[in-house]
């Protein structure tokens, strides 16, 4: 059956001004001006005035099968459920296994990627987890790789944290190389996705690596680039290089801690280079947010949300210093680009799945629509 929706305000995410979008099923099959319902078809029409139409969110960090454990067996958070991806307004999403790579495996992130998919979302993961020697279904990265194809990589590595393996440079190499050698046979862009902790100058392994040979620039996606003033600066590097960078949307602004909000790290970059081309901002959706004393013992623990992402893109916009157009690529066209995702992921495109976030004009999410139809209501919940 055909859908229309009449006078939303569309961001594709670039502005596309007021337009009408006519679905059929899980399809766009048109953005324009005065569109109908093709003569002798059903179909509803929806009046999208006074709304916003963003591409559905895309999330390339997200803990599916819950996350943490440094605290014992306690503080294992919980696996990502239908609601808490629906309501954030997330429709394609990148499963990471996180610390623990010892008592959760990556066969769990993804048998639970299947299950997304089969929920209709979008989903994908990476294999690997923190430390090394790296946890694996296959017995190597490259095999994970090239017989999965959700496989996009390796990830979450850990470089510069206490909880890693304290990688020396020639591990990274070799780690990088074994993932770059997968994505090639598997005909995908390939990705390792990094986590930071709080040493200094990270990113020296990054371009020490590229400088040998340019072609691991694109592969090399370092994340929590906002946790710690001087581990911002050594990204700002990579990021002059050439390479793209991830911010971890909730982080709040804090001089003591010597610690960069995430809409301040948007904004650091935007006011320096006048854009956020290869930047990203992720979730951390379900890992773990563990509260840490001096000597690195957990005195608390929180969860990380998906629902950060568009609360971050309201305080940017509203703060007046990043665009919103700009913003929002960071949260959806730009994510599904350093990834390699070759459908219409992070777009409003004809043909392209109708996958899109609903917003009202305070930038607060009324609806979440996947492949085509109404999952989260802000009046309802879940509808299914």
């Amino acid at each position: 059956m055909f859908k229309l929706m009449k006078n939303g305000q569309v961001y594709a995410p670039e502005k596309l001004g007021v337009k009408d979008i006519l679905l059929w099923e899980d399809r766009i099959i048109k953005i324009g001006d005065n569109l109908s319902i093709p003569e002798g078809f059903e179909g509803k029409v929806f009046n999208m005035a006074g709304t916003i139409i963003i591409p559905g969110i895309v999330d390339t960090h997200v803990h599916i099968t819950g996350g943490g454990g440094e605290g014992g067996f306690t503080t294992r958070t919980s696996e990502i459920t239908f609601e808490e991806i629906s309501e954030a307004g997330v429709t394609t999403l990148v499963g990471v296994l996180g610390t623990d790579g010892y008592a959760r495996r990556v066969e769990d992130v993804l048998v639970k990627c299947m299950a997304l998919r089969e929920e209709g979302f979008d989903c994908y993961f990476l294999t690997g987890s923190y430390t090394t020697p790296v946890t694996t279904m296959r017995g190597s990265i490259a095999e994970d790789i090239i017989f999965n194809e959700y496989c996009l990589g390796m990830g979450e590595l850990a470089h510069c944290d206490h909880r890693g393996s304290m990688l020396t440079y020639d591990e990274f190499k070799r780690i990088a190389a074994d993932t770059r050698n997968g994505a090639r046979l598997a005909g995908i862009k390939g990705v390792l996705n990094v986590h930071l902790g709080n040493y200094e100058n990270p990113s020296d392994y990054f371009i020490r690596l590229c400088e040998e040979d340019i072609t691991f620039r694109p592969l090399i996606v370092p994340t929590h680039i906002t946790r710690k003033h001087h581990v911002f600066e050594s990204c700002l590097k990579f990021l002059e290089f050439g390479g793209q960078v991830d911010i971890t949307a909730g982080m709040i602004n804090d001089d003591s801690q010597q610690v960069y909000g995430a809409v301040e790290g948007l904004e650091i970059i935007y006011k320096k280079y006048g854009s956020l081309d290869r930047v990203s901002m992720t979730s951390d959706g379900n890992g773990s947010a563990p509260v840490w004393d001096s000597l690195g013992n957990m005195i608390g623990m929180g969860k990380g949300s998906s629902k950060v992402l568009l609360a971050d893109l309201k305080k940017v916009t509203e703060r007046g210093i990043v665009p919103f157009e700009e913003a929002l690529k960071t949260i959806t066209s730009t994510p599904a680009s350093i990834y390699g995702l070759k459908n219409s992921a992070g777009k409003i495109v004809e043909n392209g799945t109708a996958n899109f976030a609903i917003l009202n004009e305070n930038l607060e999410l009324v609806e979440t629509v996947l492949n085509g139809k109404a999952v989260w209501i802000k009046s309802k919940g879940v509808v299914k």
